[in-house]
């Protein structure tokens, strides 16, 4: 009786000391991160683009420690559930359980910061913030408020504002000037040129993208392909449309002078020749609207230049090719100074 007990009593202490030899011969808890910090002390909770943060990981001496398979270098940072490669943290503590990441674009990195910076509807973006040894799984976090700058408030104000400037710029020299004109007339009497118009409007397009890509993401080199095949279209049309100007004779006349051709308005100009609305005019100019809502909708989307299909390439030069062949034998029938009736509007 009393060795029944005594049995007993020593299954009850093994029992009882089970789970503590399980816990602690088993795996060790996995790391979770806590608090995440911005080193800027005036924004502890917000981080731009080049500003460095602290990730403070709870367990991080145990992922660390000698014995471990795994380093700082390893460690990637995730934010918004993407893994930022190309990034390894600037430095470790595993006795404070605090990791600093330098919010850096790198060639790895750069696919993953257009993610997170496409397509911003606000000055920050709310997102979760964590930390893993591998780019393919994060650790538990409860950091899910972290503020990621997506524009820089006073950037991006002093941007709108150029931009207004240089636009309003543009407008009043088309206007009262002759740089969107063809020649023959100074100022607002010569009509409104379709090769000029498409050249000036591809090169403004093309600065308000770059300079809006790199204010975003701080990248130089964002000019593809397909922008300078765009904008080789507009200088070749805008030159020789004005090599086919210059290339044109003159009809004799009997009389003393010659009334050149005026301007009736922009779009009466761009889409005209001497025979009314033109068809290739038309093509030309709504191509060059469409690719443009294009092109800005892709830089909007995923802050870099648009890269087209050779399709819609050949297609803008197949309607600028069209309009210039149009142009060769577009006739202008001199009209004598004084005469009633007015001359039509168009490019000459």
């Amino acid at each position: 009786m009393n060795r029944n007990a005594l049995l007993c009593g020593w299954l009850a202490i093994l029992l009882a000391a089970a789970p503590a030899v399980v816990q602690q011969g088993g795996a060790a808890p996995s790391p979770r991160v806590i608090r995440v910090l911005s080193r800027n002390p005036k924004t502890p909770n917000r981080a731009a683009l080049g500003d460095s943060i602290i990730v403070e990981v709870a367990g991080l001496a145990a992922l660390l420690n000698p014995g471990s398979q795994v380093h700082c270098s390893d460690l990637v940072l995730f934010l918004d559930a993407i893994a930022v490669q190309g990034s390894p943290p600037e430095s470790c503590n595993p006795g404070e359980g605090r990791v600093r990441f330098l919010l850096d674009r790198t060639d790895k990195s750069d696919h993953a910061w257009h993610i997170l910076l496409a397509e911003p509807t606000g000055f920050a973006k709310t997102i979760p913030v964590s930390i893993g040894n591998s780019a393919e799984l994060a650790y538990p976090t409860e950091v899910r408020g972290f503020e990621l700058e997506v524009l820089a408030r006073t950037e991006l104000f002093c941007y709108l504002g150029i931009l207004a400037i240089g636009i309003t710029l543009i407008a009043r020299l088309a206007w009262k000037t002759s740089i969107l004109r063809a020649p023959g007339l100074e100022g607002r009497q010569a009509p409104f040129s379709l090769s000029r118009f498409q050249l000036a409007f591809w090169s403004l397009l093309v600065i308000a993208a770059y300079v809006f890509i790199w204010m975003v993401t701080k990248e130089l080199d964002t000019i593809t392909g397909s922008v300078l095949v765009l904008l080789g279209i507009g200088s070749g049309t805008a030159l020789a449309a004005v090599l086919i100007d210059s290339g044109k004779a003159t009809p004799a006349v009997t009389v003393a002078s010659v009334m050149p051709t005026r301007s009736r308005g922009f779009l009466h100009d761009v889409l005209s020749d001497d025979h009314g609305i033109s068809i290739y005019r038309f093509q030309l100019f709504v191509w060059t609207l469409v690719l443009g809502v294009i092109f800005c909708a892709s830089v909007y989307d995923g802050l870099q230049m648009p890269q087209f299909s050779t399709t819609l390439l050949g297609l803008m030069g197949l309607s600028s090719g069209t309009y210039l062949g149009f142009k060769i034998p577009e006739s202008r029938a001199p009209q004598l100074v004084g005469e009633a009736s007015e001359p039509a509007a168009g490019e000459p």
